[in-house]
């Protein structure tokens, strides 16, 4: 049997360089990506199924809480062994109260009278991996305190490991209202829905990823613009979602359809820098193959990306049709 040797050698494409074989031991080899920026932010309020903040704030924190309006436990304790660390950070000058975490959620209930109130901001944020747990809460904390508490949150942060250790995370529940002596102000501040505010935010928390990054030696960092805005030739890969995983975790569906497209969209954004480098600057070299065989893959990765294309968009048409944009 003649050796198959076949390996392509790719320019740096967007945040990546590939390396590609083909063969025994084949497959697509990255080389140098960048850690991963995600700042979602969301209102928490009553509107859906009545939601209590107490049963987040205990979830979040792996505590447990007594909701007073509802006279209801919510107990999550169990679940420490995913809760890192967790704390609460209020402005200077704040009654002590605020660092109870059942006071300054019941507070917060009971003080909304509207069925449909807003109760709570929160912000969940990605940490890189290649930090400690300390250095990823401490990253945290110090971005909150500059962003959110000096403007009069007051915010539970909690750090979150999965089991997989591949999405290192952080929950910054915060207050929609300021403290005005020892209670809350009767009006919301309306600069905190400030879509200028979040693009600041966004913007601060990469800062702060990269800077503990470049603290701790590390080469990775993360950029929180658009794929488009920097230049890189990749679909957006949306989120599974909660909902989704738990499905799948209670064996309601074996492979949701979240997960399909997110496999798919995954092979696109595998095989684009593969096709895009070799089509424009790329190198080949051939030992016993026939130029046939190469095109044949490259056609057969054209109709991978057409089929992963069609999907996303798919995805796209069918959530717009429902008045929303699809998880990114």
């Amino acid at each position: 049997m003649r050796k198959l040797a076949v390996r392509a050698s790719l320019p740096r494409q967007g945040d990546n360089d590939y390396d590609i074989m083909f063969g025994k031991g084949a497959g697509l080899r990255r080389v140098g990506s960048m850690a991963i920026f995600r700042l979602e932010a969301k209102v928490f309020s009553r509107e859906k199924r009545g939601r209590s903040v107490i049963a987040a704030a205990a979830y979040r924190a792996g505590t447990k809480l007594k909701d007073e309006l509802r006279d209801k436990i919510f107990d999550y304790a169990r679940r420490t062994k995913g809760v890192i660390q967790s704390d609460i950070l209020a402005p200077e000058g704040a009654p002590g109260w605020v660092h109870d975490p059942g006071q300054l959620w019941n507070k917060v209930e009971a003080g909304e009278k509207r069925v449909d109130a807003q109760l709570a901001r929160e912000f969940i944020l990605a940490v890189p991996p290649e930090l400690s747990a300390a250095a990823q809460f401490q990253t945290a904390v110090d971005w909150a305190k500059e962003e959110l508490v000096t403007s009069g949150m007051v915010a539970e942060i909690s750090l979150h490991h999965t089991k997989s250790g591949k999405n290192p995370h952080v929950h910054i529940l915060c207050t929609m209202r300021k403290l005005d002596g020892e209670k809350f102000s009767p009006k919301k501040p309306r600069e905190w829905n400030d879509v200028g505010l979040l693009v600041k935010q966004r913007e601060s928390w990469a800062d702060a990823v990269n800077a503990a990054l470049e603290k701790a030696g590390r080469d990775e960092r993360v950029d929180h613009r658009s794929l488009k805005d920097r230049g890189i030739d990749r679909a957006p890969e949306p989120k599974i979602g909660v909902a989704a995983t738990a499905m799948k975790r209670k064996g309601v569906l074996d492979d949701p359809e979240r997960f399909q497209v997110v496999r798919k969209v995954k092979l696109l954004n595998d095989s684009m820098p593969f096709m895009r480098a070799i089509q424009r600057r790329g190198e080949i070299h051939h030992y016993g193959m026939a130029a046939k065989w190469w095109d044949k893959t490259a056609f057969f990765m054209s109709r991978v990306r057409d089929q992963a294309k069609k999907v996303w968009q798919k995805l796209v048409e069918t959530r717009r049709d429902k008045g929303s944009e699809p998880e990114r």
